[in-house]
């Protein structure tokens, strides 16, 4: 689950195990909140006797501040996402990783030379059942809301996954930097606003407000509802791939190009990349195996579940989120801030 921790601006270090008798080399771990199985790490620890520290981090433009900045050398290992892998690598911020050889996955080379593929998912909507007698199946009706849904939506204001939305809506390339195609999004995210009651990631904001009874549908990664069921206390919130499109995020496992435990970080992503472990860790987190050979290994209700894995027609039809040019997240950026101004001034 990619969560997000309202409490990660000042850089908290969670010691994952108590330190082992004759002290190892402890591996610091940039990572997500909640994005690791404590048994998974229990097993790596009872195996290695290398205790794990996980920084969280709360987006992605934070986690890649740590990693081109001076706190980088306090850092062994980091999930990136595909879209950023690119770019750390070719400033050097990244050391080549030692790849699973002889592995069939669902993304082959997903992550490059730098990168071990970690998890992967969909974009799609989260929705409150109890709430809502139609389900929303589709942006379209996210983006054009009924009278049951207004004022009850939440929305990821993130400029990349907002416009998507609104794009896949209007049956255009979700990764489309045609200036008519993003004027059409904001016009049409602009309409939704009035019937838009936060624009704050959905975990974030539920996590601050677990006895909200505000929102019922918000965009979000597969794996959070799991999450929000949890922190409610319900069995609720349940995840939908829309059907007129969705996307998928790849994280990968990099090493920064200066740890000083590269070979120990290297040996905690072949163990991560084991069948067994990734495919216990893929299990309890809600997210999928990048390995088919791990996916094997799941019991037929996971390896069934749409929330978690996608039809092999729904992964022909799928974008992968990709970078975008310094001008285009730029122009993002100011399609995104004019829209929350817009939302909190009418």
């Amino acid at each position: 689950m990619r969560h997000f921790s309202s409490t990660a601006l000042c850089m908290l270090l969670v010691a994952s195990n108590a330190a082992a008798a004759e002290p190892r080399p402890t591996l610091t771990f940039l990572t997500w909140e909640d994005y690791i199985s404590d048994e998974v790490i229990d097993q790596w620890y009872a195996k290695t006797g290398i205790p794990v520290k996980q920084v969280l981090f709360d987006d992605e433009a934070q986690r890649n501040l740590i990693l081109t900045g001076s706190t980088v050398r306090q850092i062994d290992l980091a999930i990136v996402d595909r879209s950023s892998m690119d770019v750390l690598s070719r400033t050097g911020q990244l050391y080549p990783v030692r790849k699973s050889k002889g592995r069939e996955a669902f993304f082959p080379d997903a992550c490059g030379t730098y990168g071990q593929q970690y998890a992967w998912g969909s974009y799609g909507i989260t929705y409150r059942e109890d709430k809502l007698a139609t389900p929303p199946t589709s942006w379209k009706a996210l983006l054009n809301p009924t009278d049951e849904m207004a004022g009850h939506i939440g929305m990821l204001g993130q400029a990349d996954e907002l416009l998507a939305a609104a794009l896949f809506a209007l049956e255009l390339s979700p990764v489309s930097n045609e200036n008519n195609d993003l004027k059409s999004a904001f016009e049409l995210l602009k309409q939704q606003s009035a019937s838009v009651y936060s624009y704050e990631y959905i975990y974030t904001y539920i996590s601050d407000n677990p006895k909200q009874d505000d929102i019922w549908v918000a965009p979000a990664y597969s794996g959070d509802q799991l999450g929000l069921n949890e922190l409610q206390n319900t069995d609720a919130w349940r995840f939908v791939v829309p059907e007129d499109g969705s996307m998928v995020w790849i994280d990968c496992l990099a090493i920064p190009s200066k740890s000083t435990l590269k070979e120990q970080a290297q040996q905690f992503i072949d163990f991560l990349s084991e069948a067994k472990i990734s495919a216990l860790n893929s299990e309890e987190l809600g997210v999928a195996t990048p390995f088919k050979d791990a996916w094997q290994l799941q019991s037929e209700d996971v390896k069934q579940d749409g929330s978690v894995y996608l039809t092999a027609e729904q992964l022909d039809e799928t974008r992968l989120f990709s970078g975008f040019k310094g001008t285009e997240i730029l122009q993002r950026t100011r399609i995104k801030d004019a829209l929350l101004r817009y939302h909190d001034t009418h």
